[in-house]
């Protein structure tokens, strides 16, 4: 049976069986996909060097798929990014963008654009842009992408440019006016005239220029932990890689609020 190919960014491998990998990866035309590569534990030859987590490859798949599971006959490396697993603030903001894309590129969205926005991240990051100022714009640009946007222009109540006290409504997606005398429903959290500032040039700003932006320690730590609460509230449950993230983010450069 003829194999399709496709370009693939690899997000997790885990061993499966006595000589399996079950592979999640993302690809442009399908999203989030999830295949076995049978014997890859095993085969020197049909995945070698192919099957590195963060890494961008060609995969060939069975048309014959069982269920949601693919069969991923061999694949060939691609782009390794290597600096990403020479620094370990690297690989956890390389990890945390991997499995929200993941998460907001599930099938059957059109995926292109989130496949791009990462492949451009893991770039930016392999070639020296300082984690932990790039990953609000991507982290940003992604949810935008898979349609969990933040409005951060103006108020979500009275429509004009807010003024301090700046709120952000988790359940709404967007800034209010801490005066505002109509207020706002659900959770709310405040933001600095900075941190907004700088979260609305990052979401403006094309994903491939965001490697120039920089994020002050006090805005970058709320600024990334507004989008871990905000991430939170619509997926119900927390990316299991901030915990990673918690443990390799420099020192004095923290993301909770």
């Amino acid at each position: 049976m003829p194999s399709v190919e496709t370009q693939a960014i690899i997000i997790s491998v885990k061993d499966y069986g006595e000589a399996d990998r079950l592979v999640t990866f993302l690809t442009p035309e399908r999203g989030r996909l999830t295949g076995i590569a049978k014997h890859a534990r095993r085969s020197k030859k049909r995945f070698a060097n192919c099957l590195e987590p963060l890494s961008r490859v060609t995969l060939f798949l069975s048309d014959r798929s069982r269920g949601n599971l693919e069969f991923l006959e061999k694949g060939e490396a691609g782009r390794s990014f290597p600096a990403l697993r020479r620094d370990l603030a690297r690989l956890g903001a390389a990890a945390l963008l991997g499995e929200l894309a993941a998460e907001m590129a599930s099938p059957p969205e059109a995926t292109s654009a989130i496949f791009a926005a990462l492949e451009t991240a893991f770039t930016l990051l392999n070639e020296g842009a300082p984690p932990d100022s790039l990953l609000p714009g991507f982290l940003l640009h992604l949810l935008k992408l898979g349609g969990y946007g933040l409005s951060l222009h103006c108020c979500q109540v009275c429509g004009q440019e807010p003024q301090p006290p700046i709120l952000v409504s988790l359940s709404q997606g967007g800034i209010l006016c801490g005066a505002c005398p109509r207020g706002g429903s659900g959770p709310q959290v405040s933001l600095n005239p900075g941190s907004w500032k700088l979260l609305r040039l990052a979401q403006d700003l094309p994903p491939e220029k965001l490697g120039r932006l920089r994020f002050p320690p006090g805005q970058r730590g709320q600024s990334l932990g507004l989008l871990r609460l905000f991430i939170r509230h619509h997926l119900g449950r927390e990316l299991k890689a901030w915990s990673f993230w918690d443990k390799v983010a420099r020192p004095g450069k923290g993301e909770r609020l």
